[in-house]
């Protein structure tokens, strides 16, 4: 528990000052993905916990040696922080290839990035109608399918999140 506790204060004063696409704090965000995982799906793994509360900071604040993690969090809280993490400015070919490398990615780590998608698909309305259309095209390509393949619940929540989603855009 000190763990997740030191965590949760880490991801907070590293996103401290930054904003949500509709304006919000973000550490809202990972805080929401960590309670999808407790909440909804009942799961209490310390290391997931802690990589979804961690989950965008190295993305975010490149600033943070990735060594942090480790040294603060164990390598298996790292593990599941890097692979969760999107390098900036990758081409449209190196997205696909990050993309696909889910498949190969184990369930702990599959439920860990599919929560993260669910809210992000749940609080889509949020954004720019661009964002919006690319988000659900990503989603239905990519994580459906992985969803399917991972977790029936996550599975039927991310269906009804996009189902949303799509009716709120058009």
């Amino acid at each position: 528990m000190r763990l997740i506790m030191k965590a949760y204060r880490f991801a907070k004063e590293a996103h401290r000052g930054q904003l949500r696409d509709g304006g919000g704090r973000y550490f809202e965000h990972p805080k929401a993905v960590a309670l999808i995982l407790m909440d909804e799906l009942a799961h209490y793994d310390p290391e997931m916990i802690m990589a979804a509360l961690l989950h965008d900071v190295l993305e975010d604040r490149p600033d943070i040696p990735w060594q942090e993690i480790e040294n603060n969090f164990g390598k298996g809280t790292y593990r599941l922080v890097r692979i969760m993490t999107k390098e900036r400015g990758l081409s449209a070919e190196q997205e696909r290839e990050y993309f696909s490398g889910f498949l190969f990615l184990d369930w702990r780590e599959r439920v860990v990035k599919l929560c993260d998608r669910l809210h992000n698909i749940r609080t889509l309305c949020d954004c720019t109608r661009r964002k919006q259309r690319r988000y659900l095209k990503e989603t239905y390509e990519v994580f459906v399918p992985l969803a399917e393949k991972t977790h029936p619940y996550l599975y039927a929540e991310l269906c009804k999140a996009c189902a949303r989603a799509e009716t709120a855009l058009v």
